[in-house]
């Protein structure tokens, strides 16, 4: 009986063995990657909805914008609305806004806003964009301009490419 109890105390003095260390740092990984995966997918989430409700916004000041000039009457010096960049409409810009290019800024700038002066059209350039599914191109870019859809009078901002996220 004497030597069985030393063994029995040195079995207990080791702790986890190999085995057990290895499939408990494969559990943790496991849920670590489930964890990252849907912190990725509901910060996706959030960048379409920020872009939705930009949107949105931008629209309401065009609305207002189109608005007033119809109130202030016919001026000949003003440019249309379909020739100008919907951004400045806004009380501020959204934070993300680069500004206005001929050519389109640096791929490596996302996300990011900015105004294709060239093509009069308004660029949202995402981050996340794993659920993004644009219609016919490669690039991963969002393009909106103003102009009229036929359901109002009034111009409004409209998407000028076919897209579905999520």
């Amino acid at each position: 009986m004497g030597p069985a109890r030393p063994d029995r105390q040195r079995e207990a003095l080791h702790g986890f063995s190999l085995v057990e260390l290895a499939v408990a740092v494969a559990a943790l990984a496991a849920l670590l990657y489930f964890l990252l995966d849907r912190v990725l997918y509901m910060q996706e989430r959030g960048e379409k909805a920020d872009v939705e409700e930009t949107v949105r916004t931008i629209d309401y000041a065009l609305r207002l914008e189109a608005a007033s000039r119809l109130a202030r009457g016919p001026e000949s010096k003003r440019p249309p609305l379909e020739q100008e960049n919907p951004v400045k409409w806004l009380q501020t810009p959204p934070r993300n806004y680069l500004g206005e290019f001929d050519k389109p800024p640096a791929k490596d700038k996302a996300p990011c806003w900015y105004f294709d002066s060239a093509g009069r059209q308004l660029a949202y350039r995402p981050n996340r964009a794993e659920h993004l599914r644009i219609d016919g191109r490669q690039d991963r870019e969002l393009r909106f301009a103003v102009g009229n859809d036929g359901s109002t009078p009034f111009p409004r901002l409209i998407s000028r490419i076919s897209y579905t996220w999520f």
